[in-house]
């Protein structure tokens, strides 16, 4: 395991951000003690004085940290501001490098873009400059196929049944924006969607056998598989 400032961790959380992944990996996958790192030297900042810890690394290339160092790694919307497929596997690797047990992943569910897009909406997070890599479920499965990553599963969760839903803007909304407001954000008609529509998508990659295995799969509330 690794040791930083004579502290013992068991899990690492790529790209930190605030550190709510922590606390979660505390709550639900038997995390005890853990690490954040964030490119961003204001985010570490933040996580320390927020009681984290937390250091400045590239989750692309974590060199200085041994193979096997903690149990998991948690990785919670953060490969989607990754620039390209190439970096993203780069954090898929490294997080499976350093991990003995398994891997939590989840993001925004960016599967619904070309239907929405068709029907006149986007997702407000599809409008993101932050979000440089739209990561569908297909691309992730792809990717934990090639690495041969078994077993996975891919679930989504939070489904939205109509435009009504605060989450879907107009094409017309600039981008960079949060939750629709009638009151600032262009008029948006209201249809119901024929096509499954969620919020966000969820993975577990498992690297190696251990019995709490079926226990972490339901870490995750609300949750309907899609992909295994």
């Amino acid at each position: 395991m690794i040791s930083i400032n004579g502290n013992q961790y068991d899990f690492i959380d790529f790209g930190a951000s605030k550190g709510g992944c922590i606390d979660f990996a505390k709550q639900r996958l038997a995390g005890t003690n853990g690490l954040g790192i964030d490119i961003s030297r204001d985010k570490v900042d933040l996580m320390r004085r927020n009681g984290y810890e937390c250091i400045l690394g590239d989750i692309t290339n974590l060199a200085n940290i041994p193979d096997n160092s903690v149990r998991f790694v948690t990785m919670s919307h953060v490969l989607e501001h990754l620039p390209n497929i190439e970096a993203i596997k780069d954090a898929i690797a490294e997080a499976a490098r350093i991990s003995t047990d398994f891997l939590f992943m989840q993001g925004p569910f960016f599967d619904a873009d070309e239907y929405l897009l068709r029907k006149g909406f986007k997702f407000f997070w599809s409008s993101w400059r932050g979000h440089t890599y739209h990561l569908t479920t297909n691309i992730l499965g792809g990717v934990l196929e090639e690495y041969n990553f078994r077993p996975f599963e891919i679930f989504v969760r939070l489904p939205v049944t109509s435009s009504e839903d605060q989450s879907i803007h107009p094409i017309s909304s600039p981008v960079d924006q949060h939750e629709y407001n009638e009151k600032t954000h262009p008029y948006k008609k209201i249809i119901e969607f024929n096509v499954p529509v969620y919020k966000e998508i969820v993975c577990y990659v498992r690297l190696k056998e251990f019995a709490e295995w079926k226990d972490i799969l339901l870490a995750r509330k609300g949750c309907c598989r899609l992909l295994s």
